[in-house]
């Protein structure tokens, strides 16, 4: 027992189970004796069966939510890498055909710069030049595209709130 209340109760449910089953009592001293302390054994065995199922109910619990926080932690994540992997593929769009090339061999298939190279006959230095080149306008372009989305939401939270005041 962990707290002064639940030995107060046990008591209370053990005088009660007493009350209840008197006409069952021993009718000697000992055996009566004995039969009471095997009642409160009992009442006693039920509530810590009672408390270790509560304890067990609430860890399966605390694992539930935390699994499920993960799971949607997990989608979300997801998710945004869908979002993001389609931007980078529309701004793919947008560069020029050697420079796009490129990116995909080193990005895409894995290959290392001066690989990259040598698959289009093209210098080392080359390579590494247009590669650092197409970084830029990559970045350039989606760093463009994150600020036209956070204006076009902030445009479309006003609209709403407009549109609720002219409800209201």
């Amino acid at each position: 027992m962990s707290q002064p209340e639940d030995a107060a109760d046990l008591l209370g449910q053990v005088l009660l189970v007493l009350w209840e089953k008197g006409l069952r009592v021993p009718t000697t001293d000992e055996d009566a004796r004995m039969w009471c302390f095997g009642i409160a054994r009992n009442v006693l065995r039920e509530h810590r069966r009672r408390a270790t199922k509560t304890l067990d109910l609430a860890t399966a619990l605390r694992n539930h939510l935390r699994d499920a926080q993960l799971l949607a932690t997990a989608a979300d994540v997801a998710a945004e890498t869908r979002m993001r992997a389609g931007d980078v593929r529309r701004a793919l769009t947008l560069l020029d055909e050697r420079a796009k090339e490129l990116l995909i061999l080193i990005y895409w298939d894995g290959f290392s710069i001066a690989d990259a190279a040598r698959l289009l006959s093209i210098n080392e230095s080359t390579a590494r030049t247009r590669h650092v080149r197409a970084l830029r306008r990559l970045e350039a372009t989606l760093g463009s595209d994150e600020h036209q989305f956070a204006a076009s939401k902030s445009t479309d939270m006003r609209n709403a709130r407009s549109s609720q005041q002219l409800r209201t």
